[in-house]
């Protein structure tokens, strides 16, 4: 279960990345017309809500970890989150591949 909301976490933060990266390079937009209204009022808004929530959501699946009656729905919830961040991360990959817009995350990171 740790593993899991790990990994959701870190996809989290992965998805924010490129998310800013695809915007700043205006090859996307955002979609969320929460994060979209934050990211108007700045990067740091859109990151501090995105992260804080997404932080919150695991630290209530890693408290309920353990009450029996939701026990097997915290597992899915976890799997739910990893897999859809999987498949985000993926479109956002693909996305940048074909729009020739790939090298601005890795140019980014100094790759």
């Amino acid at each position: 279960m740790s593993v899991l909301l790990r990994l959701v976490f870190i996809a989290n933060l992965i998805d924010a990345y490129l998310t800013l990266v695809w915007i700043n390079a205006g090859v996307a937009t955002e979609t969320n017309p929460i994060m979209n209204f934050l990211l108007q009022q700045g990067s740091g808004w859109f990151l501090t809500v995105k992260i804080t929530s997404v932080f919150a959501a695991c630290l209530i699946l890693w408290r309920m970890r353990n009450i029996s009656s939701v026990y097997v729905a915290t597992r899915l919830v976890s799997l739910l989150a990893v897999f859809g961040y999987a498949v985000l991360i993926g479109f956002h990959i693909v996305g940048a591949y074909n729009v020739g817009a790939l090298h601005l995350a890795l140019d980014f990171l100094n790759f």
